[in-house]
């Protein structure tokens, strides 16, 4: 056995060593971490469910916050009084709840409208005929669910999950804007704590680095944000022009609500075609309904395949055919989050690849 042992590389026999024990650690780790499934799951939705309203209200934070400095300058330039930063945010605020309650007014009313115009003893003699025919029609929907694989039951759990699931957004969103206000008042010392902690951690090396992603971040997303909104203003424009000449009723509020609706990938078209229908079918303008239709449907393919790639082409410097095919690709992977975040993340890579591409030529002509 010694002499054996003494045939060995005693080198070869230490990596055989490091590698089998890595193995069997591993192993070990792995087993543990599938023994505990439960645990880390219950973990993981505890780091999610906090993590959700700390994302939402740096959202809200980052959109807000040019507001709130414009707000503050008027208030008190030399930003010295602390009073100031507080009605800031609460003005951008009451601004913002001002400006939704308007539009929520605006809708109310147009819909009150719309309903008082329609034949009341022709909403009558229907509701007689559904109360006549109650059975037969929970018959047909039974029916029209079974021949898509669903029941009642599995329909209702549906709903309730969706009522969960509305309920979980209002509160992340009212969490989220708690924190808003707290990265709004006191942002910057947030921001220098972790500054100084990443620094102290990593090395002032990786400091600059991550300043200079910061940096670049900052300056993406805002251009997209303006490329956001000024393409939703011109579609509002172009919609609201064509609808009044096509005769839509409520031409100005579907064109404010697309507009609203543009400013979010897809939504805009579905809040369009939904307002559109909504107005003119209690009134009886098929005509007019047929119009709109056709020109937002035409509005849109514009928007989207030439004014708003071309846009956010201008603001943060990609092409627009890298614009559309990281919508295509941020919907695929992420869905309605992925392409909100699509281009900018997008823009960040080509922004970076770039780099090193410059770089790579400049180390090569050396």
């Amino acid at each position: 056995m010694k002499k054996i042992w003494e045939k060995l590389d005693k080198k070869y026999v230490k990596v055989c060593a490091y590698a089998s024990v890595s193995v069997i650690l591993t192993i070990i780790f792995l087993g543990l971490l599938y023994s505990s499934g439960g645990f880390w799951v219950r973990l993981w939705s505890i780091f999610t469910a906090v993590l959700k309203p700390i994302v939402i209200g740096g959202i809200i934070s980052y959109l807000l916050s040019p507001l709130v400095d414009r707000f503050e300058e008027v208030f008190d330039k030399k930003k010295t009084h602390k009073w100031a930063r507080y009605l800031s945010i609460l003005l951008s605020f009451l601004l913002i709840l001002a400006f939704l309650a308007l539009v929520i007014v605006i809708i109310v009313l147009t819909i009150y409208k719309n309903v008082s115009a329609i034949n009341i003893d022709t909403m009558m003699g229907l509701g007689d005929l559904i109360q006549k025919d109650t059975e037969h029609l929970l018959d047909s929907v039974t029916a029209l669910l079974e021949s898509v694989g669903l029941s009642l039951n599995q329909f209702s759990s549906y709903i309730f999950q969706a009522v969960i699931s509305v309920k979980d957004i209002v509160t992340n969103l009212f969490f989220g804007i708690i924190f808003s206000i707290y990265f709004m008042i006191d942002g910057r010392g947030i921001r220098n704590y972790w500054k100084r902690a990443f620094a102290i951690i990593t090395g002032k090396k990786n400091e600059q680095r991550v300043e200079q992603f910061w940096h670049d971040a900052d300056r993406i997303f805002s251009g997209y944000l303006r490329g956001q909104f000024v393409d939703a203003t011109i579609v509002c424009l172009i919609t609201g022009i064509v609808f009044l000449i096509v005769g839509v009723p409520e031409a100005l509020l579907i064109a404010l609500l697309v507009g609203i609706g543009n400013m979010i990938p897809y939504v805009g078209p579905i809040v369009g075609y939904c307002a559109v229908i909504i107005v003119c079918v209690p009134t009886g303008s098929y005509r007019e309904l047929v119009a709109g239709l056709i020109s937002l449907l035409i509005i849109m393919f514009v928007d989207g395949n030439v004014i708003n790639p071309r846009l956010l082409s201008n603001n943060i410097k990609i092409h627009p055919l890298l614009v559309v095919a990281a919508l295509i690709g941020g919907g695929a992977l992420g869905g309605f989050v992925g392409m909100l975040v699509a281009v900018p993340v997008a823009a960040m890579i080509k922004l970076y690849f770039d780099r090193f591409l410059n770089k790579k030529e400049a180390d090569d002509a050396k």
